[in-house]
């Protein structure tokens, strides 16, 4: 498959601060979304809280998301830190009807390229799903090198891999040095033109949960060509969005703006604080002027 376009690292809707997936509300949200034209869906990632989640609740997001999603492209979430962990959600995403596993460096214990060369390979022996690769080395403490990448893009069943290192000179060396059938989504939404300019395949963007519609515009338009649109959209929604949240646990910011958009997606599951009355203030005034630039043009 190929990956492209606009996609949402969607948040989780919860029913406490221990857990418990919101069935229903996450229907609808999934349903929103693709009304509103993004291309693709990412439940369980990291903005999805899936490190917090059950098996059985990350299989609960899965199912729910592939069938509300209309038939817009579903790529789960499926990182852990074993061969057999990381297997058995990528064979409960496959049973959902996912259309591809991402697959999260693992994390906690020290490795080399070496090692992780071999866990990717062994999943993407094993996978029913193809793989795609994700690198977010500020909460998993591992990088995968460029030529990593390049390696396992020679694998049949690795089609992709989601940048969240916010390291733009790595992003433009993914992009040169894989092949042109390999997918390099950016999933910084700040870098998200950027990205697009330099040959990037898509915006795994934070802001589409609030704004998915301006988001799947930001993708749109570039496609077809429209810089100036392009640059609209990224200074009046993508920025502004992400500058909001600078600083603070970004799944309990995006959930807030979820929010106080008007659906109602729980709190951020433990060990995630809540957020401050200030904290609070800024993301909601961040979120109007946005939306009244938005309702302007």
């Amino acid at each position: 498959m190929r990956i492209t376009g606009t996609i949402p690292p969607m948040v989780t809707p919860t029913l406490g601060r221990d857990g418990g997936v919101d069935v229903p509300t996450l229907r609808s949200f999934t349903a929103s979304l693709v009304a509103d034209g993004v291309h693709a869906l990412f439940p369980n990632g990291s903005t999805g809280e899936f490190s917090s989640l059950t098996r059985a609740e990350r299989r609960t997001v899965v199912e729910t998301v592939v069938e509300s999603a209309d038939g817009t492209p579903v790529i789960a979430g499926c990182g852990g830190t074993s061969v057999g962990y990381v297997l058995a959600a990528v064979d409960d995403a496959a049973g959902a009807g996912a259309d591809a596993a991402v697959v999260v460096t693992p994390y906690y214990l020290s490795t080399t390229q070496a090692g992780l060369l071999e866990f990717y390979e062994t999943v993407a022996d094993r996978s029913p799903l193809p793989v795609v690769l994700y690198t977010i080395p500020q909460l998993t403490g591992v990088t995968l090198d460029v030529e990593t990448v390049a390696t396992l893009a020679d694998h049949d069943n690795v089609v992709g891999i989601k940048d969240s290192s916010g390291r733009a000179s790595y992003h433009f060396r993914l992009v040169d040095g894989t092949p042109d059938d390999f997918a390099v989504v950016q999933g910084i939404t700040a870098l998200g033109a950027a990205s697009l300019d330099a040959g990037a395949d898509g915006i795994v963007a934070g802001a589409a949960n609030v704004f998915p519609a301006a988001m799947a515009e930001l993708y749109d338009a570039h496609v077809d060509g429209d810089r100036e649109r392009v640059a609209r959209l990224c200074n009046d929604v993508a920025i502004p969005i992400s500058t909001a949240h600078d600083g603070l646990p970004t799944t309990a910011a995006l959930k807030f703006l979820v929010r106080w958009s008007g659906v109602e997606v729980g709190p951020p599951l433990l060990p995630l604080p809540e957020l401050s009355p200030e904290e609070e203030r800024r993301l909601a005034d961040a979120y109007d002027a946005v939306a009244a630039r938005s309702e302007s043009t």
